[in-house]
C-alpha cells in the first residue's frame, strides 16, 4: 500500500493536463467571447451547474472546478461551470442530486456508486470485498473493461459518463482494540454504511454491524453505542472521528468510486468539438482528483499517527483471511451485480 500511495504522491498536476484541457490547478472558470482557443470554433455560451454531495472543501468540489477552468480554457471562456457542493440543490439529499442530473434540473454530477446502487445495483460491483488489491490495480481496471462496463449501465440512466474518480477505500476505525486479523473484528458493534453489500461483507467478518445516518454517527461512538464505523479517511477526518477513537485498519477491504456525469440529452444535444472537449476534461478532472485523494489520504493517515490513533496494516496471510471469508458473496451477489459485470473486474 505504502509504495502505491508513494507513487501517486509522485505524480504533479501538470503532468496530467492535455492541451486544450489545461490549468494546473483547481479554479472556478471565466467568462469569454465564446471563440475557442486556439481555434475558430465558436461555442454558444451556456452555464452548468456541478453537484456533488461532499462539501465545499474536498475534492470532490474540486473536480468541478477543475473540469470548468479547463472546459472554460478551451471554449474561449463560453462554458462556466457553477459548483454547489454538498447536494445543497436538493436540500442535501443525494439520490435526489443524482436524479436532477437524469432530469436536466442539473447538468453535471458528482457522486459515489454506493448511492447510485440505489438506482442500479450492478453499480455496487466496485464494492465487492478486495476486488482491488492497490491503487495501481484500481486504476487499470476502471480505466480498462471494468470501467467500460460501468459506463454502459451509468448511460443507461439517461447520463453521459465524463469520467471516474475516486471516494477510496473505507477503512475501519473502533474504540476497543486494533483489527489486525479476522478474529479482531468479531463482536465489534461497527456502524456501516447503507449498503446491503457492505453489511454482508461486515456480517461474513465477524462484525455487529449496524446502519445510521451519518449525521448520528459521531455521538454514537462518542457514547459507545457504536465501538466503530467504516469510511474513506478524508470523510472520516472531516468528522473528526479521531477525536473518538483510536484505531484504524488501512486496507483495501472495500473501496468506493464517484461517478462524474452530464445529463445525457444535453451531451447528445452538443457539437461534436464540445463534445470532444468536455469528454477529455471530464477525464483528466477524474484523473486529477483520484490523485488528490490519495494525497489527502496520506495526510490525513499521517496526522491521525501524529495524534496517538493506531494505524494496523494487515499481512499478507490476515487479507487471505478476510478475502476467504467473504469471498462467497461474489456468488450470493452474483444475481444482482450480473456475472457479466463481475468478470469485467475479476478475470
Amino acid at each position: 500500500m505504502k509504495k502505491f500511495l508513494a507513487l501517486a504522491m509522485a505524480l504533479t498536476m501538470t503532468a496530467t493536463l492535455l492541451a486544450g484541457c489545461g490549468g494546473s490547478k483547481p479554479a472556478t472558470s471565466g467568462s469569454g467571447s465564446g471563440s475557442a482557443a486556439g481555434g475558430d470554433t465558436t461555442f454558444e455560451k451556456q452555464t452548468w451547474k456541478f453537484a456533488c454531495s461532499a462539501t465545499e472543501n474536498t475534492v470532490w468540489a474540486d473536480m468541478g472546478r477543475d473540469f470548468g477552468q479547463m472546459v472554460s480554457d478551451a471554449t474561449g471562456g463560453a462554458i462556466t461551470v457553477q459548483v454547489y457542493a454538498a447536494d445543497q440543490l436538493t436540500a442535501g439529499n443525494q439520490s435526489e442530486g443524482i436524479q436532477a442530473a437524469i432530469d436536466g434540473t442539473t447538468e453535471l454530477s458528482a457522486h459515489s456508486n454506493l448511492i447510485y446502487s440505489a438506482f442500479d445495483q450492478r453499480l455496487n460491483v466496485v464494492s465487492l470485498p478486495f476486488l482491488f488489491d492497490s491503487f495501481e490495480d484500481v486504476d487499470a481496471k476502471l480505466d480498462g473493461e471494468g470501467g467500460k462496463a460501468l459506463g454502459e449501465v451509468v448511460e443507461s440512466m439517461g447520463l453521459h459518463l465524463l469520467g471516474i474518480g475516486e471516494n477510496g477505500f473505507r477503512h475501519p476505525t473502533n474504540s476497543v482494540r486494533p483489527i489486525a486479523s479476522l478474529a479482531d473484528m468479531k463482536g465489534l458493534k461497527l456502524r456501516v454504511a447503507g449498503s446491503e453489500l457492505l453489511s454482508a461483507a461486515y456480517g461474513k467478518w465477524g462484525a455487529n454491524w449496524a446502519n445510521a445516518n451519518w449525521s448520528e454517527v459521531y455521538t454514537g461512538l462518542q457514547t459507545k453505542t457504536y465501538d466503530g464505523q467504516e469510511n474513506p479517511l478524508p470523510t472520516a477526518d472531516g468528522a473528526s472521528i479521531a477525536e473518538v477513537q483510536n484505531n484504524v485498519t488501512y486496507w483495501t477491504g472495500v473501496y468506493d468510486c464517484i461517478f462524474f456525469t452530464m445529463n445525457g440529452e444535453l451531451y447528445d444535444a452538443l457539437s461534436p468539438e464540445l463534445q470532444a472537449i468536455v469528454d477529455e476534461c471530464g477525464k483528466k478532472a477524474a484523473e486529477n482528483q483520484r490523485m488528490r485523494e490519495r494525497e489527502e489520504d496520506q495526510k490525513i493517515l499521517e496526522k491521525w499517527k501524529a495524534n496517538g490513533v493506531t494505524v494496523t496494516e494487515l499481512t499478507p496471510e490476515a487479507v487471505e483471511e478476510f478475502k476467504a471469508a467473504s469471498a462467497p458473496l461474489y456468488e450470493e451477489f452474483a444475481d444482482k451485480l450480473t456475472p457479466e459485470l463481475i468478470a469485467a473486474f475479476t478475470k
